[in-house]
């Protein structure tokens, strides 16, 4: 019997894994919420565990997702494959789809909801150092509106309209 041992990522390795996107495909702030939702969702929803090494694409597709819905001029998919060529597009595709199927396609979230993930994350935000980093990585400062909080609701719900508007048409 094989013994596979995998390590542990530093929170530097995920720091450099998320930065690398949030600079060059120029994601928001508001998308590390958003996939963090949605990485949640996907754990909770298909017992997906989060583990050393499904961390990576598990993360990369959650912020794909999160940009689509979220970001009014959305990153492709063929964006994401640029900054990591270990994921194939054709990969990242396939990625996406299962990580959709596997949440039901749905992608909705509340004003509530969102709400609540932004600031358990601020009170984290408030740990010395961490701030600085965070708002180094996502290029952003200062906090969100409630009309942010709506407008996430809005898209994330037209998101889930027209998934499964195609969902049915392909039936």
């Amino acid at each position: 019997k094989i013994r596979v041992v995998y390590n542990t990522p530093t929170t530097d390795e995920i720091y450099e894994f998320a930065h690398q996107l949030f600079k060059k495909v120029q994601l928001s702030s508001e998308c590390s919420i958003v996939c963090l939702i949605y990485v949640e969702k996907l754990m909770e929803v298909a017992k997906v565990p989060l583990v050393s090494n499904t961390w990576k694409p598990i993360f990369m597709c959650g912020l794909l997702l999160a940009s689509k819905v979220w970001q009014d001029l959305s990153s492709w998919n063929i964006e994401f494959a640029s900054v990591y060529p270990q994921f194939s597009l054709d990969a990242i595709n396939r990625l996406e789809l299962q990580f959709l199927k596997s949440i039901k396609w749905d992608l909705y979230i509340s004003s509530s909801l969102y709400a609540k993930y932004y600031f358990a994350l601020r009170s984290l935000l408030e740990k010395s150092g961490f701030r600085d980093r965070y708002n180094q990585m996502v290029g952003g400062i200062g906090g969100i509106a409630a009309s942010e909080a709506i407008k996430i609701s809005k898209r994330s719900e037209a998101v889930k309209e027209e998934a499964l508007l195609q969902l049915s048409r392909s039936m």
